[in-house]
Parts: structure tokens; sequence; C-alpha cells
């Protein structure tokens, strides 16, 4: 809203409409309108476009020469003239785990940016297709690091440019210097904080991740509630879509690797919540060991006419306590490995990511799931989840974009089945099998493939 346009609405609203009022000088107007006006123009500079307090976001117009814009997106082409250029997947390790805060400090000081500096955080996931939330991430990192001034710098490079700003294909080259962190830790939850800390626990992943696997007790609010346009929706909307977590509890948000949820997160610290980061992977490396292996995977007919049904099935053997899968691997190390492929954002735990997921005895751990047990008052526990063994067929095309994925009904003990109706193109399908049991969970990646002839 301009101020043109504040000026006029507080003018409809408070200004008398008889006809034989004399007409005032323009000077004399405007000082009125201004007056007039001012709790409006309060209001306005008190929140952003969407309600959100300044101070968070910034307009290509608004940008100070003394800011510094640091681009995260990866594979940019276009930059703000001057803008620094950090891929926002470095701050994180290869198997998605966040960097030390040295490390990190580091990389800043290296592309010569400093604490002391007024940042503006542009850019957006170019590889998956576009998306804020690595901005919103790389702008929690920052606020972790103890960094005062910073914003999210809205809008994407031709709005740059309509707004005035000059653009290159080059991002700009800083003189090093040394950024100093001062953490603020209670802005990341640790596991134990999780488990142990009293708080509401925020799935902000899609519902069908949610579905598959989720940390006990979690409520799902999927990180695209809270999103209008790419930015945060108005405070109004926020308090409804928060309704039910409460405001003298810290609530942890957590999703694959923490990226989207920085997103629910900004909403939530903005609403007046206690909120802190989490991630669903340091969720899993914390998680027991499964206790089924599957024994076989099979699909009748195979190969399947497209367009007509197979029946896939699953058996499992319950592992004794304390044995090794069979597939297990001999080696001393039984430490989890999880490998990111391709963009962090979307390449962890996303529907065509149990298919990317690499483990060395050929399984992934993914964590909890089930029905917890009702919470009630502030149980500081994490519930019990269901000890059913569950299990769903994940189906992925040969390129990983996920076809369907459809639960499987128990027929006899340890074998379940499910039907498939193979209204695809023709060519090899891979099955994936994502079991749930007794608060753990495992998906079996890749143990069938389904061939679909014209």
């Amino acid at each position: 809203m301009t101020l043109l346009d504040i000026v006029s609405n507080s003018m409809r609203r408070t200004m008398p409409t008889c006809g034989n009022v004399p007409t005032l000088s323009r000077r004399m107007m405007l000082v009125l309108m201004l007056a007039l006006s001012m709790p409006a123009l309060a209001e306005a500079q008190a929140n952003g476009p969407t309600g959100v307090p300044a101070g968070v976001f910034v307009s290509p117009a608004d940008l100070s020469p003394d800011d510094i814009v640091l681009d995260i997106s990866p594979d940019a082409t276009r930059f703000i003239e001057g803008a620094v250029n950090i891929n926002y997947e470095s701050f994180m390790e290869n198997g998605g785990q966040l960097r030390s805060t040295k490390d990190i400090a580091a990389l800043l000081g290296e592309a010569g940016i400093s604490s002391n500096d007024s940042l503006a955080v542009a850019g957006e996931c170019l590889p998956c297709g576009g998306g804020p939330s690595p901005a919103f991430f790389s702008y929690w990192l920052l606020k972790y690091l103890g960094h005062e001034k910073v914003r999210i710098l809205q809008g994407h490079p031709d709005e740059w440019a309509a707004a005035g700003l000059n653009l290159s294909n080059r991002s700009a080259t800083r003189e090093k210097t040394e950024y100093i962190p001062h953490t603020a830790a209670k802005l990341l939850a640790t596991y134990e904080f999780v488990v142990t800390g009293g708080a509401r626990i925020v799935d902000a992943r899609l519902a069908r991740d949610y579905a598959i696997g989720s940390i006990p007790g979690a409520v799902n609010i999927p990180y695209e509630t809270v999103l209008s346009n790419e930015s945060l929706r108005p405070k109004e909307d926020l308090e409804k879509v928060f309704a039910e977590l409460e405001k003298d509890r810290p609530v942890v948000v957590y999703t694959n690797l923490g990226v989207e949820a920085s997103i629910v997160w900004l909403a939530l610290q903005l609403s007046g919540y206690d909120a802190r980061l989490y991630s669903w992977r340091d969720w899993l490396e914390n998680q027991p060991k499964f206790g089924y292996e599957l024994t076989k995977a099979d699909a009748s007919p195979n190969p399947v006419r497209s367009g007509r049904t197979t029946t896939i099935s699953a058996t499992f053997r319950e592992l004794a306590a304390g044995a090794k899968s069979s597939s297990s691997d001999n080696s001393s190390n039984s430490e989890v490995r999880l490998t990111v492929k391709g963009c962090a954002t979307c390449g962890f735990g996303s529907p065509q990511g149990f298919a990317n997921l690499a483990r060395k005895d050929g399984y992934v751990q993914i964590g909890s799931s089930g029905q917890a047990a009702a919470t009630g008052g502030n149980d500081t526990t994490v519930q019990k989840a269901d000890s059913t063994l569950r299990c769903s067929a994940i189906i992925n095309a040969a390129d990983g974009t996920e076809v369907t994925r459809m639960s499987m009904l128990q027929t006899s003990a340890g074998k379940y089945m499910g039907i498939w109706s193979a209204n695809v193109d023709p060519g090899d399908y891979n099955v994936s099998i994502a079991a749930t049991a007794s608060g753990n969970a495992q998906t079996f990646v890749n143990v069938l493939q389904i061939k679909v002839t014209g």
C-alpha cells in the first residue's frame, strides 16, 4: 500500500461529506490528510506487504546502498549487480546435516561477509522449479549465527529489474573478512529437546510424507499452508493455521532437512511462538534398528499390460533382539548413513526421494510412524507409536518420479498384498516398500521391478 493509498483511504474514512465545505488549499489539504492518516501510516510502516512485521522482508525499491545482497540460489544466471552468491546447499554436509558454526562462519568470511554487515537474502531453489524456502532457511541460519541486520529480499530478477536495479550475469567478489558468530542456540532443537523438552512438534512436510512416517505425536501443518505467492500469509490467517498450538509451550518444527520448515518457523516466530528448527534426518539417525526384515517382494503378473492390474506382495520376518538383517554388511561401522542426491531441499524424503536414499546395507531407515497415544495437558514425553506392522508400496518410474503409493493389507502372518492398476505408459517401474512398527520405520528401496508392456 502506497502513502497515497493510505492517505486517500484515511480521508474517505474521516473527512465529512458535506457539499458546502469550502475548498481547501492544496498545502492545507496535504497537512490535514497527513494528520488524519497518521494512525494508518504507522500501521503500514510497522507491517510488511502481507501484514508481517517490518524488518523481515525488504522490497527491491527499499534496498539501501549499504545493504549487501546475498544470493543463495544454486546455478543462478542473473544477479543483482554487486550481489554475493553462496549456494545455500554449501551450508550443509553431503549427508544433509548442518555444517559446524565454525565452517559456516568461514564460508561467509571467505565471501567477504562480516557479522556486522546489513544483508538482504535473495534467490530460490532453481533446480527444483523455484520456491522461497532456501531464502527463508538462510535467513534462519543467519539468525542462528546471531546476525542482527538481515532481511529477505522479495521478488524475482524481472521484478528487481523493474524496480530499477541493475542485473548482472555474474556475482560479485568481495575482499575476504572475518565473520564472528554469536550462536543463538535456542533456535535449533536437539533430539534430546524433542524427546524431553515438552514441546509441541510440528511436521511441516506434505501430508503424504507425514502419513508414511513422522515423529510420534507430531501435528501436520504443511509449509505450503503458511504461504501466499511465495511470501507469508497475513497475520490473521496464520493465527487460524496455528490455532491448536499453545503460545506458552515451545514449538519444534521440522521437515526433511529443515529447509522448508524454516518457513513455518518464521511464521511461528512472527505469531508470538517460541519456535525452534529441527530435521527429520536427525530424528532418523537417533532411532533404533528396525525390527523386521523384508524376505521377499513379488508381483503377479509381471510383466503386466498397460491398463491391467498386478498384485504386489511383500513378506516380512521379525528379527530377534540384537539380530542383524541378512542383507546387512559385516562392517564394524553400523552408523546409519543417509546420502542426499540432487537438490537438498526436495531430494531427501520427498515422494521421489525414497528411491534416492542410500545406506550401506541397502535399506533406508525413515523414522517413526503410527498413531500416537492421546496427549493431555503439558505431557513432556513423545508418545509410544503403534506396534502393528504396516506397509505401503511406492512405485516410481525409471527416472525416479513417483507414480503412486498404496497401502498393503496383511493376508497372513508376515505377508502383505496390494493391487496396482498399471494405468501408465509401457516401461520399467521400481517398487520400494515402506514399513512402520513400534515407533520405528524403514523403507526397503527398489526391491522389485515391474515391467509394463503395451
